[in-house]
């Protein structure tokens, strides 16, 4: 058609003619408006050379740098020129070498391997698993980017969950947020230890700011037996007795917490205060009698426990505690007495267990009177 003239009317039509036909001439002239060589491989391969195999790309890109004048390549013009020539280990090693940023090595790797794992193995090496964990690693180095490298490394097995686990321990714990969203990922992975250190330093954190609800919360979510003792033993001896109720984090038992004598205690202790605060005089009597006569009391509380007691005994004239009550309490103060005072005042202590005595004396008679009526 091209022979016989039949688009000399239209020369833009001619052209297209020519270009299919692989008229190599009229290719040349319109290369002229590509802005880089490789542009024009697929057409070339497309119109020249229709049947090339893969071993033959090499010869194409060849007549493609020719067409351009291009007698030496480096940069861009060589990586192409060794992707095209199938030598895709090299050109990741270019990439990777002439820039810092892991992006596109780690993608091409991908991609390569995508269209053929033998395009990108040698030595038995998975060069794609090596790159993306290079690319994701790198990402922990960027502000606000370490949850995209987490899904990254996530991908590359148990080589990629080894860097991730030193990794994410390395990430600042600038708030709640980011530790809650770390302790998250450290479950989807089983990180089960770095879970344990991220939620003991959020706790130790906010033990040292005096926010108690906030560091049993955290201390929970450790589920270590150790660590959440340890935090509400610092909880029992350094909150004010009137600030319990409003730790609300002990309401709800879990697993973790029962097996745990001193949130045993906390728990019991906030259900105390909690009585109080809504005026519930007798079940908070009750509690309290329970508290003291049980081996849950740690012993720098005990004075605690007996000052709360004076202030419910001494307020009211009527029945607080039943006579067992009285009678477990007046018992256990006998032994409690004979063990001395632990870091009290000697003096002070033995004026408080007088006053404790004196009202539980008063009370037992008030139920006595009261049953004899």
């Amino acid at each position: 058609m091209c022979t016989r003239g039949l688009f000399r009317t239209n020369a833009e039509a001619e052209k297209v003619a020519m270009i299919i036909a692989g008229d190599i001439p009229t290719i040349t002239l319109v290369s002229a408006q590509l802005d880089n060589w490789f542009e024009l491989v697929p057409p070339y391969l497309l119109f020249i050379r229709p049947c090339a195999t893969l071993p033959q790309l090499k010869d194409a890109v060849k007549d493609c740098l020719k067409i351009f004048g291009i007698n030496k390549c480096d940069g861009i013009d060589a990586v192409m020129c060794e992707l095209f020539s199938l030598e895709a280990l090299r050109a990741l090693h270019r990439i990777s070498t002439s820039s810092t940023n892991w992006w596109f090595p780690a993608h091409l790797a991908d991609l390569l391997q995508k269209a053929d794992e033998r395009i990108i193995s040698a030595y038995d090496m998975d060069v794609r698993q090596h790159l993306i964990i290079e690319y994701g690693s790198s990402l922990f180095s960027e502000p606000g980017l370490w949850q995209v490298g987490f899904d990254y490394l996530r991908e590359t097995g148990n080589e990629g969950l080894s860097h991730l686990e030193l990794l994410i321990a390395q990430v600042p714990l600038d708030n709640e947020t980011v530790a809650t969203k770390l302790c998250s990922l450290c479950d989807e992975v089983d990180f089960d230890q770095t879970r344990k250190d991220i939620a003991r330093a959020m706790a130790y954190r906010l033990l040292r700011t005096g926010r108690w609800g906030g560091a049993l919360s955290w201390a929970i979510r450790s589920r270590d037996i150790e660590i959440v003792s340890t935090v509400a033993d610092q909880v029992i001896s350094r909150c004010s007795p009137d600030q319990f109720s409003s730790i609300t984090v002990v309401e709800h038992f879990t697993e973790v917490m029962l097996l745990s004598s001193s949130f045993i205690f906390l728990h019991r202790y906030y259900k105390f205060r909690k009585l109080l605060d809504s005026d519930q005089k007798v079940k908070a009597a009750e509690l309290l009698v329970e508290l003291i006569v049980s081996d849950l009391v740690p012993r720098e509380f005990d004075v605690i426990l007996l000052s709360d007691l004076i202030s419910i005994l001494s307020e009211e004239d009527e029945v607080i505690i039943s006579k067992d009550g009285s009678e477990q309490l007046l018992e256990h103060l006998v032994k409690y007495e004979a063990d001395g005072p632990f870091q009290h005042n000697y003096d002070e202590w033995k004026m408080r267990l007088r006053t404790v005595r004196f009202l539980l004396l008063r009370n037992l008679a008030h139920v006595i009177s009261s049953t004899s009526l």
